[in-house]
């Protein structure tokens, strides 16, 4: 994957991505128009190194986010033809070139376009821009009549459509460009063949600082900037540059380290792409997909005329499987009733564990230029034997991280002293850490009881309570303080009827 960087229109950026090495250069024309009167040619060949590959991007993108009313239909349409002239003039020193895919114009307008002017350039180097309003059917036809395409968004209505991408670069061949990629899950998700950029400049428009880590590309805001250059000190100079600088701010130094960081994240997503099948195509319209050019055979055409390439899928190899190097198990008596005959037995059962030893190899450890035990294509020569499965354990693992713990914050305290001490606003975090630590393990180890019982019923209350507790318990809930007398009841109840006592009949067995 190619990674173009834009904002070479600006002088100062072009000159810095020349002395860093940059060869993969991005220039929005739109920019550039902003900065010039092109009252005489403005020539790739007179601004850029002659190992610079430069996409031309007509910077429609900008035009398309900017408000309705800032462009007229008859100004966009002066500026897609100056556009065209200025591609026409510099079209041999040009790697790709995009479209003027400005929306506003309308669709059947960029379609004509295409016809009429862009598909005279060079196939490989032209770039039609799909914008996802049109639907991903348009953008499977994009992709079966041109060689590249440019993706403005990986999805659609909620929709991600990296599995789309994906099938679209298998099937056809097409090689997909990301138009201002800013993510880099976005750039390691899809199957592309180059990508576009600016967000390297964030550091000196947004004062935040991106790190590559050695296995991920972090982005700390503004706010946390300091905390982040401290932090990372040893990084910095490690890969060559002046940690001094870049914690003082400086712009020049913290851009050169970020533009190292960014380069650093497509190695790595070149690194950990999976190879795919070579395409070997035929003419009239026909595909010829194998491994052939992947085993070292040629294979003819007709006429030799190449189109879209397609890969062909490797075959799938059933082969035996086990368990994760990572974990293990374990055999454990269990004790159960057999539902047949109503005997207890004994049967195993495994458990898992986390084994000790480790899968990394010295060749890719993080650790490889300063691990006294390094040796080339070995295996790690530590393992990490740790085992909590008792309370005894557990209160040993959280004494050692909090001792652990204890001595990074002495040392960092250490270290602040030693560099003026100032606040070290990561030493307070580690503080805050270690304090919640120590909490833990306090609660852990103080003694508490705590009984919470609930029973459902509908024998009323004292009923249940009797169950529970006893008779006597139930008895004692219902009863009153003192007996009440029947004038107290009379005087202090409301609603009594008064009514004649009749006598009851006694009925008189026939035989008496």
């Amino acid at each position: 994957m190619e990674l173009y960087f834009g904002g070479s229109e600006i002088p100062g950026w072009r000159k810095m991505l020349a002395e860093e090495g940059v060869e993969t250069v991005a220039l929005s024309y739109m920019g550039l128009r902003r900065r010039t009167k092109f009252t005489r040619p403005w020539l790739i060949e007179d601004n850029y190194l002659e190992n610079q590959k430069v996409f031309l991007d007509s910077g429609a993108y900008t035009v398309n986010k900017a408000d309705d009313d800032k462009y007229s239909i008859g100004e966009l349409k002066d500026i897609a033809a100056h556009y065209e002239a200025f591609v026409q003039q510099n079209i041999d020193s040009l790697h790709m070139v995009s479209e003027f895919d400005a929306v506003v114009l309308g669709r059947e307008w960029i379609e004509a376009r295409r016809e009429d002017f862009y598909e005279d350039l060079p196939e490989d180097k032209f770039l039609p821009i799909w914008h996802s309003e049109w639907g991903v059917d348009e953008l499977d036809k994009l992709a079966q009549r041109y060689k590249r395409v440019g993706v403005t968004q990986t999805d659609l209505d909620g929709r991600n459509l990296t599995p789309v991408l994906n099938e679209i670069t298998r099937k056809y061949g097409t090689l997909l460009h990301g138009v201002a990629m800013t993510k880099p899950a976005e750039m390691a998700a899809v199957n592309w063949d180059s990508v576009a950029s600016t967000s390297w400049l964030s550091p000196s428009q947004y004062g935040d600082t991106i790190v590559w880590t050695g296995r991920e590309l972090k982005r700390y805001p503004k706010k946390y900037k300091d905390q982040a250059r401290k932090r990372h000190r040893t990084l910095f100079t490690e890969a060559g540059f002046d940690a001094d600088r870049i914690e003082a701010g400086e712009n020049d130094e913290v851009l050169r380290f970020t533009i190292w960081s960014w380069q650093q994240l497509a190695a790595s997503i070149d690194q950990h792409r999976p190879q795919e099948a070579q395409a070997v195509t035929t003419s009239a319209g026909g595909v010829l997909s194998s491994f052939s050019q992947m085993q070292g055979t040629e294979v003819d055409t007709e006429d030799g005329k190449t189109l879209n390439p397609v890969t062909t899928p490797a075959v799938r190899r059933d082969r035996p499987r086990t368990n994760l190097p990572v974990i293990g198990l374990v055999q454990e008596k269990e004790v159960y009733t057999d539902p047949e005959d109503g005997v207890n037995k004994e049967r195993d059962i495994p458990l898992l564990t986390v084994r000790s030893q480790s899968m990394r190899a010295c060749s890719s450890c993080f650790l490889s230029s300063k691990c006294p035990a390094f040796d080339q294509n070995a295996n790690c020569a530590y393992d990490i034997p740790v085992e909590v499965k008792s309370k005894q354990q557990m209160q040993s693992l959280q004494n050692s991280l909090i001792e652990m713990q204890a001595q990074r914050v002495l040392f960092m305290k250490m270290v602040e002293d030693m560099t003026g001490g100032y606040a070290d606003p990561n030493l307070s975090g580690e503080i805050d850490r270690l304090q919640k630590l120590v909490k833990v393990k306090t609660e852990l180890e103080q003694d508490s009881f705590s009984v919470k019982l609930e029973a459902k019923g509908n024998g009323g209350g004292a009923g249940m309570i009797s169950r529970i507790f006893g008779r006597d318990a139930g008895e004692q809930m219902t009863a009153l303080d003192r007996p009440l007398s029947a004038d107290r009841m009379i005087e202090s109840s409301t609603g009594f009827i008064d009514a004649e006592i009749v006598d009851v009949p006694t009925y008189i067995n026939q035989e008496g």
